[in-house]
């Protein structure tokens, strides 16, 4: 079904950041338990705000977990117009996917959360006669940071009913139709800041926490992740329809591994640069006012091993991997002076003798990193 609304995001373009925000930040988040070492690719602004897939060996879905996420002003989320309108586009989405062509799994599910870095307040106030007095009880359920998951189906009966009762008063479609989904519907509260700069921050501070010495500037390492998401925060959903399938829209899992990959490798290249530049440089043959333009074209390489156009980067890369352990130095600076020694000895390369070292360097610190973690 086209839908003129599923461009909305990309025209407007205002939500974007916090879309790309709050996706890393549940990356960062789940690293260890969820994302690092599964096959997933991640959507934003299509079908959903954030759409996570994940993957088989087959490439097919074996499970959808879709975020609707919402800020809010002022005060908390209450049972309302506001949530209703939400939730039934939530529903909706899930719907969608049901439908939607991309091979998946027999075993394939999905969630679908309503996500918020604002307090949501469910509660449904009831009275009762007894006798010839009554009696009020408000049943409530808080999803804040000390419950920060709530399944509907856990919901109080009566909590549950005051949703479904907003949800019809709201939707002149046959809610009916949609109500199967509700089993499929969680509410998170996530603890993220509320401005772009802040969220940046506290990007960066996941960032040095999980990876630790391995990443030495995170203000760079989260910019080469950003980089990722340019491509599917311009792309258009085809004909105005929302697939699971376009490719233009998707950020691979493998693409955010080698970003992460190239960060932490860079950041030990980097590190040893900066302690021992003087001994590097001078076993290199880099003279100090060289230094500068020595440290952009190493850095300039590790970008470089992951494009196949470039031979020449690819031909040093896999000189080093095959030749440093025969290295005889006991130091960094020595190996790569021996290495860069042998390959000027045995091959021959259309690199200018500066970037050749500056490649060769990044290629050794490339090299060990596979099996130095």
């Amino acid at each position: 079904m086209v839908d003129q609304s599923v461009n909305a995001g990309v025209r407007a373009q205002q939500g974007f950041s916090l879309q790309r925000n709050m996706a890393l930040f549940i990356i960062l988040d789940n690293y260890d338990s969820k994302f690092d070492g599964t096959k997933y690719f991640l959507s934003l602004e299509h079908l959903e705000d954030i759409l996570f897939c994940y993957l088989d060996d087959h490439g097919k879905a074996v499970k959808v977990e879709t975020y609707q996420s919402k800020k809010k002003s002022s005060g908390s989320w209450k049972i309302g117009v506001d949530l209703a309108e939400i939730i039934v586009k939530i529903l909706k989405v899930g719907k969608s996917l049901i439908s939607d062509e991309h091979p998946k799994c027999c075993s394939y599910n999905h969630d679908l959360y309503f996500s918020s870095n604002t307090t949501m307040q469910l509660e449904k106030k009831v009275t009762r006669k007894v006798g010839n007095k009554s009696q009020s009880k408000t049943y409530a359920q808080a999803v804040n940071e000390e419950d920060s998951e709530v399944i509907y189906d856990e919901l109080d009966p009566i909590i549950q009913k005051a949703i479904t009762t907003k949800l019809e008063k709201y939707e002149s479609y046959n809610i009916e139709n949609l109500c199967d989904e509700l089993g499929n519907l969680k509410f998170l509260y996530i603890d993220f800041n509320k401005t772009n700069k802040e969220q940046e921050n506290q990007l960066r501070t996941k960032l040095e926490d999980i990876f630790d010495r391995k990443i030495s500037d995170s203000k760079a390492a989260l910019e080469s992740i950003f980089r990722l998401f340019k491509g599917v925060e311009l792309a258009y959903n085809q004909k105005s329809i929302a697939r699971l399938s376009d490719k233009s829209k998707q950020v691979q899992s493998q693409d955010i591994n080698n970003a992460i990959e190239i960060i932490t490798t860079k950041s030990k290249a980097f590190q040893f640069w900066r302690d021992h530049k003087r001994e590097v440089g001078k076993k290199l043959g880099v003279k100090p006012f060289e230094r500068e333009t020595f440290e952009m074209k190493f850095s300039l390489a590790f970008d470089l091993f992951k494009s196949k156009d470039e031979a020449e980067h690819q031909k040093i890369l896999e000189f080093v991997k095959s030749n440093y352990r025969q290295c005889s130095g006991f130091s960094e600076d020595d190996c790569i002076e021996e290495l860069a020694k042998k390959f000027k000895d045995e091959s021959s390369s259309s690199l200018d003798d500066q970037t050749l070292k500056a490649t060769m360097y990044a290629a050794y610190f490339e090299s060990i990193n596979k099996v130095d973690d």
